[in-house]
Order: C-alpha cells, then structure tokens, then sequence
C-alpha cells in the first residue's frame, strides 16, 4: 500500500498527534511534566480540602482555599502554553507529512514526465490508449501520470475496504429489562 493511501487512512492529525506524544515523552517535555505536577496537586488538595470543614476551621480552610485557586489558576496557564504548543507542533508535523507525500508523488511525475511505465498491446485498449499515454509518453504506453493515478486509488479503495471491515463496533450499554417494557 502507499504511503498516502496508508497516512489518508489512519489520518494526517493522528500521526501528528502520535508524534505530539512520542516526543513529549522523549524529550522529556518540561511543561507536559509541570502540567501532571499541578494535576496531581490539585486533586490532592481537593481531598485535603473535603475533609475540612469550612464552618469549624475557616482559617485553615480559607488558606487551603487560596492554595487550591492559585494552583487551578497556574495549571490553566501551563495547560494553555502546552495547547499552543501542541497546535504548532501538530500543524508543522501535518505540513512536513504533506510535503513529503505530495512533493514525491510531483517529483516522481515530473522526472519520469516522457518516460513509459509498460508497454500495452494495442488491441487490447484501443479506444483509451492516447489516454493512458497522457501526458507526453509515447503511445501505446502507461504513463507514469496514469499509472500512479491508478495505484494510488486501488491502494485508498484496499485502505477503506481494510478500514470497514477491522473498524471496531461500537458497544451498545445493556439496559435492563424494566426499562426496554417503558
């Protein structure tokens, strides 16, 4: 299969993001870090927070109040540069994958511009074969052009059909039987 029949399956933002994460996770991204820090302190100062009682110890639960606000307020901030900075990543990534795919598919159309893939015998298609030499390959020939037209669409139609058959089935939720007789 090709390559962008295999990237228009899975998806050019899915690559992207795979590569988002692969990448936070080697690089060790300091933000991505800072970020899980301040999750888990939040939610460890909101149980903290839960056993207080706000009427018995005001003090110590406004303090622990003004803790818990100033963290949430932090980690909007840390999650907000880290979203900036995933949308450009992400966007870069998309642009390179679809350079590098479209570009080669161009690049290999143009330097092979005049030269035939295989040569058909002429009574086979008749009627079609100045177009299967479009653009300029001689005739009674494939072009390269037509050629890469066709492997990249039986290639997309392979990918879709592999797609509809392996695509996982949604789970229905069961509902009980008192509830189907209302």
């Amino acid at each position: 299969m090709s390559l962008s029949a295999i990237l228009d399956s899975i998806g050019f933002s899915a690559v992207a993001s795979a590569l988002w994460d692969t990448y936070c996770k080697a690089a060790g991204n300091q933000k991505a870090a800072e970020r899980i820090e301040l999750k888990d302190g939040i939610v460890l100062l909101r149980r903290d927070l839960r056993s207080v009682s706000s009427v018995d110890e005001f003090a110590k639960w406004a303090k622990m109040r003004r803790r818990l606000d100033a963290l949430s307020a932090k980690f909007e901030r840390v999650s907000s540069d880290l979203a900036i900075e995933r949308t450009a990543f992400e966007l870069y990534v998309n642009l390179v994958l679809r350079v590098i795919v479209y570009g080669s598919r161009a690049v290999l159309n143009i330097y092979n511009y005049r030269t035939p893939v295989f040569y058909v015998p002429a009574n086979w298609f008749y009627p079609v074969l100045w177009f299967l030499s479009l653009p300029t390959a001689p005739m009674g020939s494939v072009s390269v052009s037509v050629w890469s037209f066709a492997c990249n669409r039986v290639c997309k139609r392979a990918a879709g059909i592999y797609n509809r058959v392996l695509k996982p089935v949604p789970a229905t939720p069961v509902r009980p039987a008192s509830a189907a007789l209302s």
